[in-house]
Protein backbone atom coordinates (compact mmCIF):
# COMPACT_ATOMS: atom_id res chain seq x y z
CA UNK A 1 0.00 0.00 0.00
CA UNK A 2 2.86 2.33 0.82
CA UNK A 3 4.23 2.02 -2.69
CA UNK A 4 0.91 3.00 -4.22
CA UNK A 5 0.73 6.36 -2.49
CA UNK A 6 3.18 8.13 -4.83
CA UNK A 7 1.17 6.92 -7.83
CA UNK A 8 -2.10 8.02 -6.25
CA UNK A 9 -0.68 11.43 -5.40
CA UNK A 10 0.71 11.83 -8.92
CA UNK A 11 -2.67 10.91 -10.39
CA UNK A 12 -4.49 13.41 -8.16
CA UNK A 13 -1.99 16.13 -8.97
CA UNK A 14 -2.38 15.53 -12.71
CA UNK A 15 -6.17 15.51 -12.39
CA UNK A 16 -6.19 18.78 -10.44
CA UNK A 17 -3.97 20.43 -13.07
CA UNK A 18 -6.30 19.30 -15.86
CA UNK A 19 -9.34 20.59 -14.00
CA UNK A 20 -7.63 23.91 -13.34
CA UNK A 21 -6.72 24.24 -17.01
CA UNK A 22 -10.31 23.53 -18.04
CA UNK A 23 -11.57 26.09 -15.54
CA UNK A 24 -9.20 28.76 -16.84
CA UNK A 25 -10.11 28.13 -20.48
CA UNK A 26 -12.40 30.79 -21.88
CA UNK A 27 -15.84 29.73 -23.05
CA UNK A 28 -19.00 31.63 -23.91
CA UNK A 29 -20.20 31.35 -20.32
CA UNK A 30 -17.19 32.97 -18.68
CA UNK A 31 -16.18 35.25 -21.56
CA UNK A 32 -17.31 38.49 -19.82
CA UNK A 33 -15.24 37.63 -16.74
CA UNK A 34 -12.10 37.08 -18.80
CA UNK A 35 -12.70 40.24 -20.84
CA UNK A 36 -13.12 42.31 -17.68
CA UNK A 37 -9.84 40.89 -16.37
CA UNK A 38 -8.09 41.79 -19.63
CA UNK A 39 -9.38 45.36 -19.37
CA UNK A 40 -8.31 45.63 -15.75
CA UNK A 41 -4.77 44.44 -16.52
CA UNK A 42 -4.26 46.57 -19.64
CA UNK A 43 -1.60 49.27 -19.32
CA UNK A 44 -1.17 49.80 -23.05
CA UNK A 45 -0.77 48.11 -26.42
CA UNK A 46 0.58 48.32 -29.94
CA UNK A 47 -1.39 46.94 -32.88
CA UNK A 48 -1.54 46.90 -36.66
CA UNK A 49 -4.70 46.71 -38.72
CA UNK A 50 -5.89 46.98 -42.30
CA UNK A 51 -8.88 49.28 -42.64
CA UNK A 52 -11.19 48.88 -45.63
CA UNK A 53 -13.85 51.61 -45.80
CA UNK A 54 -16.94 51.51 -47.96
CA UNK A 55 -15.07 52.89 -50.98
CA UNK A 56 -12.70 49.89 -50.89
CA UNK A 57 -9.48 51.93 -50.57
CA UNK A 58 -7.37 50.06 -48.00
CA UNK A 59 -5.43 51.87 -45.31
CA UNK A 60 -2.75 50.42 -43.05
CA UNK A 61 -3.08 51.66 -39.48
CA UNK A 62 -0.67 51.30 -36.56
CA UNK A 63 -1.77 52.40 -33.12
CA UNK A 64 0.02 52.81 -29.79
CA UNK A 65 -1.78 53.35 -26.49
CA UNK A 66 -0.44 54.00 -23.01
CA UNK A 67 -2.99 54.20 -20.22
CA UNK A 68 -4.70 56.28 -19.27
CA UNK A 69 -4.53 59.02 -21.92
CA UNK A 70 -1.67 58.69 -24.42
CA UNK A 71 -2.61 57.62 -27.96
CA UNK A 72 -0.86 57.74 -31.32
CA UNK A 73 -2.22 56.51 -34.65
CA UNK A 74 -0.27 56.33 -37.93
CA UNK A 75 -2.25 55.98 -41.16
CA UNK A 76 -0.58 54.66 -44.31
CA UNK A 77 -1.69 53.94 -47.84
CA UNK A 78 -1.73 50.33 -49.02
CA UNK A 79 1.64 51.09 -50.64
CA UNK A 80 3.11 51.86 -47.21
CA UNK A 81 3.37 55.63 -47.69
CA UNK A 82 2.70 57.46 -44.41
CA UNK A 83 -0.20 59.91 -44.79
CA UNK A 84 -1.38 61.06 -41.38
CA UNK A 85 -0.34 60.88 -37.75
CA UNK A 86 -2.78 61.53 -34.91
CA UNK A 87 -1.53 62.33 -31.40
CA UNK A 88 -3.99 62.45 -28.51
CA UNK A 89 -3.13 63.40 -24.93
CA UNK A 90 -5.97 64.14 -22.51
CA UNK A 91 -8.36 66.02 -24.83
CA UNK A 92 -5.70 67.63 -27.01
CA UNK A 93 -5.69 66.19 -30.53
CA UNK A 94 -2.91 66.98 -32.98
CA UNK A 95 -2.90 65.82 -36.60
CA UNK A 96 0.15 65.85 -38.86
CA UNK A 97 -0.17 65.57 -42.64
CA UNK A 98 3.15 63.86 -43.28
CA UNK A 99 3.64 64.58 -47.03
CA UNK A 100 3.40 68.35 -46.44
CA UNK A 101 4.53 68.52 -42.81
CA UNK A 102 1.40 70.50 -41.92
CA UNK A 103 0.44 70.21 -38.23
CA UNK A 104 -3.03 71.11 -37.00
CA UNK A 105 -4.91 71.07 -33.71
CA UNK A 106 -8.28 69.38 -34.14
CA UNK A 107 -11.46 69.24 -32.13
CA UNK A 108 -12.51 65.79 -30.99
CA UNK A 109 -15.15 64.48 -33.38
CA UNK A 110 -16.85 61.27 -34.40
CA UNK A 111 -15.61 61.58 -38.00
CA UNK A 112 -12.11 60.59 -36.83
CA UNK A 113 -13.18 58.16 -34.12
CA UNK A 114 -11.30 55.17 -35.58
CA UNK A 115 -8.04 57.12 -35.36
CA UNK A 116 -8.47 58.91 -32.02
CA UNK A 117 -9.94 56.18 -29.82
CA UNK A 118 -7.93 53.39 -28.13
CA UNK A 119 -9.54 50.71 -30.27
CA UNK A 120 -8.54 47.61 -28.33
CA UNK A 121 -9.90 49.03 -25.08
CA UNK A 122 -13.07 50.23 -26.80
CA UNK A 123 -13.64 46.86 -28.49
CA UNK A 124 -13.22 44.90 -25.27
CA UNK A 125 -15.69 47.24 -23.57
CA UNK A 126 -18.19 46.72 -26.40
CA UNK A 127 -17.55 42.98 -26.17
CA UNK A 128 -18.76 42.90 -22.56
CA UNK A 129 -22.30 43.63 -23.72
CA UNK A 130 -22.18 41.81 -27.07
CA UNK A 131 -24.11 38.67 -27.98
CA UNK A 132 -21.63 35.82 -28.55
CA UNK A 133 -21.66 32.51 -30.38
CA UNK A 134 -19.25 30.04 -31.96
CA UNK A 135 -19.26 29.19 -35.66
CA UNK A 136 -18.17 25.80 -36.98
CA UNK A 137 -16.12 27.35 -39.78
CA UNK A 138 -13.91 29.14 -37.24
CA UNK A 139 -13.68 26.86 -34.19
CA UNK A 140 -10.88 28.87 -32.55
CA UNK A 141 -12.79 32.15 -32.60
CA UNK A 142 -15.82 33.75 -30.97
CA UNK A 143 -18.26 35.82 -33.04
CA UNK A 144 -19.94 38.73 -31.28
CA UNK A 145 -22.70 41.08 -32.41
CA UNK A 146 -23.25 44.50 -30.89
CA UNK A 147 -24.96 47.80 -31.64
CA UNK A 148 -22.98 50.88 -32.64
CA UNK A 149 -24.17 54.39 -33.39
CA UNK A 150 -23.53 55.82 -36.85
CA UNK A 151 -22.38 59.45 -37.21
CA UNK A 152 -25.95 60.21 -38.33
CA UNK A 153 -27.16 59.00 -34.95
CA UNK A 154 -28.80 55.82 -36.20
CA UNK A 155 -28.07 52.53 -34.38
CA UNK A 156 -26.35 49.98 -36.60
CA UNK A 157 -24.98 46.42 -36.34
CA UNK A 158 -21.36 45.58 -35.65
CA UNK A 159 -19.67 42.17 -35.65
CA UNK A 160 -16.43 41.28 -33.91
CA UNK A 161 -14.28 38.14 -34.13
CA UNK A 162 -12.16 37.38 -31.07
CA UNK A 163 -9.47 34.71 -30.80
CA UNK A 164 -10.89 32.24 -28.28
CA UNK A 165 -7.55 31.80 -26.46
CA UNK A 166 -5.99 35.26 -26.41
CA UNK A 167 -9.30 37.18 -26.69
CA UNK A 168 -7.53 39.55 -29.06
CA UNK A 169 -9.62 40.93 -31.93
CA UNK A 170 -9.20 39.35 -35.36
CA UNK A 171 -11.79 41.19 -37.45
CA UNK A 172 -14.32 43.96 -36.97
CA UNK A 173 -17.13 44.91 -39.35
CA UNK A 174 -19.39 47.91 -38.88
CA UNK A 175 -22.51 47.83 -41.03
CA UNK A 176 -24.51 50.72 -42.41
CA UNK A 177 -27.84 49.25 -43.42
CA UNK A 178 -27.11 46.13 -45.46
CA UNK A 179 -23.61 47.19 -46.52
CA UNK A 180 -20.21 47.19 -44.82
CA UNK A 181 -19.34 50.70 -43.70
CA UNK A 182 -15.93 49.69 -42.32
CA UNK A 183 -13.98 46.44 -42.13
CA UNK A 184 -10.86 46.01 -39.95
CA UNK A 185 -8.40 43.12 -39.89
CA UNK A 186 -6.06 43.08 -36.89
CA UNK A 187 -2.53 41.72 -36.58
CA UNK A 188 0.65 42.05 -34.51
CA UNK A 189 -1.07 43.01 -31.26
CA UNK A 190 1.30 43.44 -28.31
CA UNK A 191 -0.21 43.91 -24.86
CA UNK A 192 1.36 46.07 -22.16
CA UNK A 193 4.61 47.02 -23.93
CA UNK A 194 6.96 49.64 -22.50
CA UNK A 195 6.15 52.85 -24.40
CA UNK A 196 8.01 56.10 -23.76
CA UNK A 197 6.31 59.50 -23.70
CA UNK A 198 8.53 60.58 -26.59
CA UNK A 199 6.63 58.20 -28.89
CA UNK A 200 3.49 60.27 -28.33
CA UNK A 201 5.02 63.68 -29.05
CA UNK A 202 3.88 65.34 -32.32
Amino acid sequence: MGRRWPRVLLFLLTLSCLLAACWRQTNLGNLPVHLAKKLEEMTGYQLDMVLTPQNGQELIVTQWYRAPDYLRTDVRAATGELYYQFFLHHNQLTMRHVPTGHVEQLALGSENILFIAPLLRELWQEALAASWRQVAERPHSFLGEFAWRHVNGQPELGTLWLNSRSLLPEELTLFSGDTNAVHLRFSNITLNPVLSEQLFQP
